[in-house]
């Protein structure tokens, strides 16, 4: 169970004010009135109670009973224009806040440093955004007002009996005191199981996503019934959930209504005792009888927004748990200007949670040059592109761009500068035209029609059904990898930022289409600074610098012939690591040579 030392416990109620931003206060008048809409509730039985005690003295005239008449009217009237205006105010509060909140989440996750995005999953995101924010948006409307509610009239009613007899009123409030522990208890075992009831969910989200995304190669590999079972599996694990809160909720709701219902006869018992030792009277023994089933009936009403608070209190704390997750610190307003378009990495250490990946890397890329970053699977060269468009921020070290830290940069700073290609390519689920336009939406048709001629886009483009209004499937699916590619490059030939970062633009694609990305990427890169990752090496011979990065170190830097001298060195191995794959025909043994 969470408590108080758990980074990412939070309370339900403060994140839930959280969350309703400056709607809180206009939820607090909600509650407010759901208070006094209870409190107005309990008037007529007061009224009653009054009257009743004038005629049991015998004082009771027709003025008393028009006053009473009178005081439960306008009481009625109260509670039920109070019920009105706290469920409309509630609901249209919560309503317009739900959405608020949904997008200043979104917008919390999208300041997220990537390697925390990443570890969380993607089923994970879609649950709290399916069904946690629905949960919430119940909780908030209905069952919280009532929460509040259900304390108002038992407020009023222990009040009147303060009034009457203090000691039967401590012996009421003392009942209520002993039945808390339990209540207390009770939410704990419930909360734990809804917070396992909403992972679980968000396990079974992931999993249906994964199902569709990956359906093509499940059914390539004939393993679509095992995708099913896993998702089987997950189901069946919501169900166990579902079935545990059942069995643990009922009793315990029983028991805990049980024992707050007990205190009934306790209490009563306690008047007998008082009135058979002459304390009291009998006329204060039935007014204390009418009283008193108005201190437990809000209370053991309450228990049928109970599971509604319980699970509103895990969807809450599901949702904490990402608006507690750090964003990267960035100025609002820019403090100073780079100066020029250089990129260096000045000792720059960097790890993923506890794993290393960089060691000390110093290099400096300088404005209009080329520097081509090489070396195995996992050296770290993706990370370094990461780090210059600050997706991560270094552990050690600093990152600059004209010699200014990026942490330094307003993010409209940063991304002005950078433009990024990355290896696979995500379209969005609009137009070819708007996603050309994506990093310069006001950008003219003849602008981005110019940057996917340039992009060698234009013809494939034309050929489409409506052209550049042609719909793109989500991810782009309707395209093949090197349509898609190439509408990459042409985002990034409209945005035209002078610091180019290409994460091996080619390494998956057929020759047909290497040939026309490599014409379109001359064209991006011209005149800008350029760090490119790449293994084909062939295609960064005329770098002016190349990185051998491996296992996160710098093991050489030169052009091009000053690292061939080097017969030694790994980019000299790299090279003939190339020769003997390029010689290897399918159907041949290892080894044997080409014919």
């Amino acid at each position: 169970m969470r408590g108080p030392e758990d980074p990412y416990y939070v309370g339900a109620v403060s994140t839930a004010w959280r969350l309703m931003g400056s709607r809180s206060r206009t939820l607090k008048t909600a509650i407010a009135l759901r208070f006094l809409q209870a409190m107005c509730a309990g008037i007529p039985v007061v009224s009653l109670v009054w009257v009743v005690d004038h005629l049991r003295q015998d004082t009771l005239t027709a003025d008393h009973a028009w006053i009473a008449a009178a005081v439960t009217v306008v009481a009625i009237g109260a509670q039920f224009g109070a019920w009105y205006a706290s469920n409309r105010i509630a609901w249209i509060t919560t309503y317009f806040a739900n959405g608020d909140a949904r997008t200043a989440t979104l917008g919390h996750i999208q300041r997220l440093p990537l390697g925390t995005l990443r570890a969380r999953s993607t089923g994970d995101v879609t649950a709290t955004f399916s069904a946690d924010f629905e949960i919430v948006a119940n909780y908030v409307s209905d069952a919280l007002p009532a929460l509040f509610g259900a304390i108002g009239l038992p407020v009023l009613v222990l009040v009147a009996l303060a009034f009457i007899d203090p000691p039967l009123a401590v012996a009421v409030a003392l009942s209520l005191v002993v039945a808390g522990p339990l209540f207390f208890w009770a939410n704990n075992q419930f909360k734990v199981l809804a917070l396992l009831r909403g992972d679980r969910m968000a396990d079974s989200s992931g999993r249906m996503l994964e199902y569709v995304q990956g359906i093509t190669v499940a059914r390539a590999f004939n393993r679509t019934d095992d995708q099913l079972s896993q998702y089987s599996r997950a189901v069946q694990a919501i169900r166990q959930v579902n079935n545990q809160l059942v069995l643990r909720l009922l009793p315990l709701g029983v028991m805990t209504i049980g024992i707050v219902q007990l205190g009934v006869p306790v209490v009563i018992a306690f008047a007998a005792y008082r009135w058979f030792g002459g304390a009291i009277d009998a006329g204060t023994v039935l007014i204390f009888l009418v009283l008193i089933l108005r201190v437990y009936g809000p209370i053991v009403a309450l228990a049928g927004h109970f599971e509604v608070l319980r699970l509103g209190d895990a969807a809450l704390e599901r949702i904490g748990r990402i608006m507690d997750l750090r964003v990267q610190d960035a100025p609002e307003t820019a403090v100073r200007e780079p100066e020029g378009h250089d990129v260096e990495l000045d000792h720059v250490t960097f790890a993923y949670e506890s794993a290393p990946v960089l060691h000390d890397v110093s290099f400096v890329a300088r404005a209009g040059t080329t520097t081509a970053i090489v070396g195995p699977s996992g050296a770290g060269k993706s990370t370094i592109l990461n780090l210059v468009s600050r997706f991560w921020d270094p552990g050690e070290g600093v990152v600059c761009i004209g010699g200014v830290d990026v942490r330094e940069l307003t993010s409209e700073q940063l991304f002005e500068r950078v433009t990024v290609v990355f290896q696979d390519v995500y379209l969005f689920r609009a137009t070819i035209r708007e996603n050309i336009a994506f990093g310069r939406p006001e950008a003219a048709a003849e602008d981005v029609e110019a940057a996917a001629r340039a992009a060698q886009a234009h013809e494939f483009i034309e050929a489409l059904p409506a052209g550049y209004e042609t719909m793109v499937g989500e991810g782009g699916a309707t395209l093949s990898g090197g349509e898609r590619q190439r509408i990459s490059i042409a985002r990034a030939l409209l945005k035209d930022a002078p610091i180019v970062l290409l994460d091996e633009p080619t390494s998956s694609l057929d020759a047909l289409n290497d040939r026309a990305i490599r014409t379109a990427l001359a064209a991006l890169v011209r005149d800008k600074t350029v760090l490119v990752v790449a293994h084909r090496l062939p295609t960064i011979q005329s770098a002016d610098q190349i990185l051998v990065v491996d296992e996160g170190r710098i093991e050489q830097r030169g052009s091009h012939d000053e690292l061939m001298a080097d017969e030694g060195g790994r980019y000299h191995q790299f090279w003939l690591d190339r020769r003997r794959a390029s010689e290897w025909r399918l159907g041949k043994a290892a080894g044997s040579p080409s014919q």
